[in-house]
């Protein structure tokens, strides 16, 4: 009981900075200690408090991913976001990955690095980026021709294998739609490559209403999306037993 009273007074004490400073500059640490606070509070559960307010931390207000000079990358990492559809029914790849075709392109003409890039932005892209520079990553197609999904960590493996190995990437700048480039940074680096976003760019946020994706169609709903989508992992890692090994 003692030291939920002392968290849930450490807590208040952070609250307390938010409520009285002009301009709050509250740390991690103490924002995370005022959210435990509170969860401790409701759940009358101090590690749940814990491993929530962690999570809240790192995957529901945290949307940067660590940055890289674009100068030491050695290549460049594209995941597409959203799509269209034809008239006939067959998936085109839409305004938002063309948004990420003009990044892509752009620092290639920065870098001079090869692209790494899903279908509908290599298909963006285009001839503006040399056929050596540039390796597209299809889905494959099963034996009753239906395409099957590549999900992030398939693509950052795709890329590798393209590459020829991981050491061939080296440091690889991640370009994705700006609520999901976290997510991208983070399985490129589980999947084993040196990830990071490009330093002083902004990756595109311009959400397209008409997106064959539904959950793509605006930020609200998409970051809806991408937060269940993390606690999702977080979920898988309790059940395996990870999340109690650190």
């Amino acid at each position: 009981m003692k030291m939920i009273k002392t968290t849930l007074f450490a807590g208040l004490m952070a609250v307390s900075v938010i409520a009285n400073a002009a301009e709050p500059q509250l740390t991690d640490e103490q924002l995370q200690m005022a959210m435990e606070a509170r969860l401790v509070e409701q759940l009358k559960d101090p590690q749940a408090a814990k491993l929530l307010s962690e999570f809240l931390i790192e995957d529901v207000l945290t949307w940067r991913a660590e940055t890289l000079d674009i100068k030491e990358a050695d290549s460049i990492l594209a995941f597409a976001f959203g799509n269209r559809h034809a008239k006939n029914g067959n998936q085109i790849p839409g305004p938002m990955n063309g948004q990420l075709a003009d990044l892509a392109v752009e620092l290639h003409k920065e870098t001079g690095k090869p692209v790494y890039a899903q279908w509908e932005i290599a298909q963006q892209i285009g001839d503006r980026v040399a056929a050596d520079k540039l390796f597209p990553i299809y889905p494959t197609v099963n034996e009753g021709g239906e395409l099957i999904y590549l999900n992030t960590t398939g693509v950052a493996l795709d890329a590798v294998k393209q590459a020829g190995g991981f050491e061939k990437m080296g440091k690889t700048i991640v370009l994705a739609f700006y609520e999901h480039n976290l997510r991208a940074v983070n399985t490129a680096r589980e999947a084993g490559l040196e990830a990071f976003a490009p330093a002083g760019y902004e990756m595109p946020s311009d959400y397209d209403a008409n997106s064959g994706q539904p959950w793509t169609r605006d930020r609200n709903t998409f970051m809806l999306y991408e937060v269940r989508t993390r606690a999702n992992a977080k979920r898988a890692e309790i059940n395996d037993g990870k999340i109690y090994k650190k």
